[in-house]
């Protein structure tokens, strides 16, 4: 259609929440519904100079020639429809007009998948909506960061509007929320209590896999038992709970298990069950399937390996396994591969056995010294295997994709296969979290900070990802609420060490001297090794130039930082952002060269329990301590000396820095 008009829109995409449940419930009712809205749409939209240009089932579009006249038609309907349960999406772009009058574009695309994203009740805008309004209006919706819309490559700012009252806090999220909650045993010895945690995580599991549902992740909702069950649903924002007992006999099993709505109390499914234990985890996905149903979830997915039966002492050992590499302790993630190992021979159909050995071979070779290559080979076999039974284990392709890692330059077969793991499971905190790593590796460090957000909001008591996304909001938020997330997880976590680094980072930066030492002191006793390492040493020599300045001092500590990571090339990393942070550029650039063109030195090196996951490295370029880096033309030499100049050229995908930067950086990147 060339010579179609096109013009500029603001697109209103509008939608009933819950519409296909009602309609099979009462297919009378819902009719109703659908007349009743368009007819208020109708006269909202003529109210404000607009119109519908399409309708289709219980959804609406409209259009308006402004976005302070789209936003004041959604408010009005949003605030004044009791009964119907409205989702909105608003966005304003080019579009084209058909002869019929109906809208086609890209913009008419956002606004549809911006409305699919809403929850019920509230409205959902793009950021070039809220910056075309009035202050007034624009404070009226809250931040909600990047998102990244169905079938679409990039993320994009959005922002959200929901009545307040009585009323709105009624209304339940168009997408369920489910935590899965660890399942009670009358059992008091560690075995069977580890047992019944076991059941529930595989459970967990099996439910998250099913498209379109949200399922907090295990450490969040795990961290809620006993008396304090109740307090899970608002505590973790979950609009439904799963919940039940696990009882063992011998060499059989009885599990109860019940669905709630979590705001009403009510019952939606309950069921008993008792079968041998060779049978348990094919039991455990009958009752993913059935809270599925439940739930009214389609299960449109990928099929699935026959659940594999196990001897009680194999699903003993695999359980405990899952729970040693949790821990993150070097010994317990060696215990655990070592028993996954006699797991996967007795039990060489178990994908999930398999997936497990490459997670513990992945992690005991980020924290070894030593058989690096063997390890790498182990666990690429083990992931491979477990997607040789199973297509669908999104954490055997996370595996591959840290793999790839192992060498720099490997960024687009990274990239494919970290999505081909969130493709077939795309609510894993993990997975969502390793994705957040990609991009702030790759320079696109909104997105990343995004992806990483998501992953805390499944899993917010997960030690990692509060470390992580306390950062990110202290670096590109809000300092006080960044530092609260972290305070939060240390009184959770006190030994966590990604706890502790990031409080001593924020510390530091901040100015706080005496948390910093505090910090500094107390991680001696958290990292062997680590008052005799470089790092440390120079942290120190840097809060004294810090409390006591001096020219002087200044450019001593700048030789001398060079000197270190020459001598030291585990530290080299650390030092080379210390130097961008005191503006000296052109040493830091020339270590952060050396240390990733052997980064293998640098990971042999590096302390063993701070040591960062693989492939991550190349993340120290693009945070905000590195920026006077990026600002000097020998950047975009460096990043085409790693590969990553060439990726952003095929992928079309330029990092944040692209817009900071006082020279072409795209031309730089090319020549």
């Amino acid at each position: 259609m060339p010579d179609a008009p096109r013009k500029l829109a603001a697109i209103v995409s509008i939608d009933i929440a819950g519409y296909s449940a009602l309609a099979e419930r009462d297919a009378a009712a819902a009719l109703a519904h659908v007349a009743r809205v368009r007819e208020l749409t109708g006269a909202a939209a003529e109210a404000h100079g607009g119109r519908i240009f399409n309708t289709a089932g219980d959804g609406l579009m409209l259009e308006f020639a402004s976005a302070s006249d789209a936003l004041a038609a959604a408010i009005r309907l949003c605030e004044r429809e009791r009964d119907a349960q409205l989702r909105f999406g608003v966005h304003m772009a080019e579009v084209t007009q058909t002869e019929n009058g109906d809208l086609l574009g890209h913009g008419v695309n956002v606004a549809a998948r911006l409305q699919a994203e809403a929850i019920a009740g509230a409205i959902l805008i793009s950021e070039i909506v809220r910056d075309n309004v009035a202050p007034e209006l624009a404070g009226k919706f809250t931040p909600r960061g990047r998102i990244k819309l169905a079938k679409m490559r990039t993320t994009i700012p959005v922002f959200a509007f929901a009545p307040s009252g009585d009323t709105a806090k009624a209304r339940v999220a168009a997408k369920p929320i489910l935590a899965v909650l660890a399942f009670d045993t009358p059992a008091r010895d560690r075995a069977t209590r580890t047992f019944a945690d076991g059941v529930s995580e595989e459970i967990l599991y099996a439910v998250s896999r099913m498209p379109g549902l949200k399922v907090i992740g295990s450490t969040s909702s795990f961290a809620f038992r006993g008396r304090d069950k109740p307090r899970a649903a608002k505590a973790l924002n979950a609009t439904h709970i799963l919940d039940g007992s696990v009882r063992r006999m011998d060499d059989r099993i009885r599990v109860a298990a019940h669905l709630a709505e979590a705001e009403s109390g009510v019952v939606l499914w309950s069921e008993r069950y008792e079968r041998d234990i060779a049978d348990a985890f094919a039991l455990e996905e009958e009752i993913a399937h059935e809270v599925a149903k439940a739930l009214e979830v389609t299960l449109a997915e990928a099929r699935r390996a026959r659940a594999p039966k196990l001897t009680a002492a194999l699903s003993d050992s695999y359980f405990e396994a899952r729970e040693f590499i949790r821990t993150g302790a070097v010994v317990c993630v060696q215990s655990a591969a070592a028993a996954l190992d006699k797991i996967v021979r007795e039990a060489p159909d178990f994908a999930r056995a398999w997936a497990a050995l490459a997670t513990a071979k992945l992690e005991v070779l980020r924290l070894t010294r030593s058989d690096r290559a063997k390890l790498v080979e182990e666990a690429r076999e083990a992931a491979e295997r477990a997607l040789g039974i199973d297509p669908s284990m999104g954490e055997a392709y996370a595996v591959l994709a840290a793999l790839e890692g192992e060498y720099l330059g490997r960024w687009r077969e990274r990239e494919a296969l970290i999505e081909r793991a969130l493709e077939v499971e795309p609510n894993h905190p993990l997975l969502l979290f390793r994705h957040g790593q990609f991009l702030v590796a790759t320079g696109r460090v909104e997105e990343g900070y995004a992806q990483q957000a998501r992953a805390y909001e499944l899993d917010p008591l997960d030690p990692m990802f509060a470390a992580f996304h306390g950062y990110n909001v202290w670096a590109r938020r809000e300092k006080a609420d960044g530092k609260a997330i972290l305070e939060d997880a240390a009184k959770r976590y006190p030994d966590n060490v990604f706890v502790w680094f990031m409080r001593l980072n924020t510390a530091a930066l901040d100015g706080d001297f005496d948390a910093a030492n505090a910090l500094r002191a107390d991680g001696v006793r958290l990292v062997p090794g680590l008052a005799d390492s470089a790092s440390y040493k120079a942290g120190e020599r840097m809060q004294q130039l810090m409390m006591e300045p001096s020219p002087d001092a200044f450019m001593q500590l700048g030789q001398d930082f060079a000197t270190m990571a020459d001598e030291e090339p585990a530290s080299a990393l650390d030092l080379a952002v210390a130097l961008s942070v005191l503006g000296f550029t052109g040493p830091a650039l020339a270590i952060f060269g050396d240390a990733l063109d052997n980064v293998d030195a640098w990971r042999a090196g590096a302390l063993e329990a701070a040591r960062p996951h693989i492939g991550y490295e190349s993340a120290l370029l693009f945070i905000d301590q590195t920026k006077l880096l990026r600002m000097d033309p020998g950047f975009a030499e460096l990043c085409k000396r790693i590969g990553l100049a060439r990726y952003w050229r095929e992928a079309d995908v330029w990092p944040d820095c692209v817009s900071e930067t006082p020279y072409d950086f795209r031309a730089a990147c090319a020549t």
